[in-house]
């Protein structure tokens, strides 16, 4: 029974692992490609075995657990039970496969090393989970998604950040050596179940990959399983696991040693940087406007008149947010936005709101004092006079403090 369990567990790995699993590697793959090898058959068992109301259409994006993902699992099972049997059948008189299972536990040490590396490297420079925008800052909490809520929560903290990427990351360096395995996979353990947690009770689409990757980290235990229990159940003593080289010849071992740093470098190298250029692209490190945040409209004046705030008005400014990446929103009393490019020049003291082709729709000339923001401009043939405050939060103005006399909680 335990071999043909592990005949299906070395086929479904390998299906997971490869044709899907290559999104992991740090090259420049094509995923229209990869996926477009299981469509065909991903359809036809929706239809005909399923037999789905609807069609699968929506291919793997943000989301990894749309339709097509779960069929796709379903898929790899299948045949992973029917090579199984083949195999069983062929390969009947074989006892054992310990090459085999040496081979695979490299796949899946190197494939979840590499994963979780990129999952870390991309939380320590703080790029998955940057702070809050402002457009969700102003958010109520019950509007928001679980996912959401959930991004929030990760994106105050860098230093949480930090200590969630720094062990996913050292579970995943240590996977790379036979001899720091079993603390790699005990790290990856703790570590994923705490993942696949997050994502089934915040609603995170990501709950097959993470709940493949904690399986796998189970699997790389195996061979330790008894040792592990006589030593934290049972209170025996434990021999060590004795570690030979794969290789015998010296030349091979060289080789080995030589190929395996480049590797474990190339991937250090490569995922840090595209954790950094992610970091200045969409991250904390983005640049930022210099008006960066909400203004509440205190007074709006047109020509000669002043625009009283009352509720519904379609005329009158509420508030004015400028957020990442030069984008800002004009909010009227009625709740109305509008969505704007924002270009700034300090030198002369202007900022221009854009059209869709980039030409100026609002030109203003600003002051700006401490909080208060003042614009002066033309709009149809009118002077316009708006004067904001900065609202501050205390989400961005609360930090960190070592003593706290009496709970603050808000």
């Amino acid at each position: 029974m335990e071999i043909v369990l592990f005949r299906f567990t070395c086929l479904y790995f390998f299906l997971y692992t490869f044709p899907l699993g290559i999104g992991v590697l740090p090259i420049a793959f094509d995923w229209q490609f990869i996926n477009s090898i299981w469509t065909p058959l991903i359809e036809w068992t929706g239809k005909y075995v399923l037999k789905l109301d609807y069609e699968i259409t929506v291919l793997p994006n943000g989301s990894g657990d749309t339709t097509w993902s779960y069929v796709q699992v379903l898929v790899f099972a299948v045949l992973a039970v029917v090579g199984t049997l083949i195999w069983s059948v062929v390969d009947r008189k074989r006892s054992g496969y310990p090459k085999l299972f040496f081979w695979l536990t490299v796949l899946i040490r190197y494939y979840l090393a590499i994963t979780l590396i990129g999952y870390g490297f991309f939380k320590i420079i703080k790029t998955q989970f940057p702070f809050p925008m402002i457009s969700q800052l102003l958010q109520p909490y019950g509007d928001s998604s679980p996912m959401r809520l959930l991004w929030t929560f990760m994106g105050y903290s860098p230093a949480y950040n930090f200590f969630t990427g720094f062990c996913e990351a050292l579970g995943g360096f240590l996977l790379f050596f036979r001899s720091t395995r079993m603390l790699g996979a005990l790290i990856t353990v703790a570590v994923m179940s705490n993942i696949v947690m997050l994502n089934f009770t915040f609603d995170v689409p990501v709950k097959l990959f993470s709940s493949h990757l904690l399986l796998m980290s189970l699997f790389l235990l195996i061979p330790d399983a008894k040792r592990l229990v006589d030593f934290f159940v049972f209170n025996k003593p434990v021999s060590s696991e004795p570690i030979t080289s794969v290789f015998v010849d010296r030349r091979w071992k060289i080789g080995h040693m030589i190929i395996k740093g480049l590797v474990i470098s190339w991937v250090m190298l490569y995922t840090s940087q595209q954790a950094w250029s992610g970091y200045n692209k969409w991250g904390n490190g983005m640049a930022k406007n210099p008006f960066y945040g909400v203004y509440d409209v205190k007074s709006h004046i047109i020509g000669q008149d002043t625009i009283a705030r009352e509720v519904g008005s379609t005329q009158r400014w509420n508030k004015f947010l400028v957020d990442h990446s030069n984008w800002g929103t004009i909010e009227y009393m009625d709740e109305a936005k509008i969505n704007k490019r924002v270009s700034t020049d300090t030198v002369n003291h202007t900022i221009m709101l854009l059209r869709q082709d980039s030409t100026a729709e609002y030109t203003f000339h600003y002051k700006r004092n401490g909080n208060t923001l003042v614009l002066k401009g033309e709009l149809y043939g009118d002077s316009i006079y708006l004067e904001m405050e900065k609202k501050e939060f205390l989400l961005q103005s609360r930090g960190f403090h070592w003593i706290n006399e009496y709970p603050f909680n808000r």
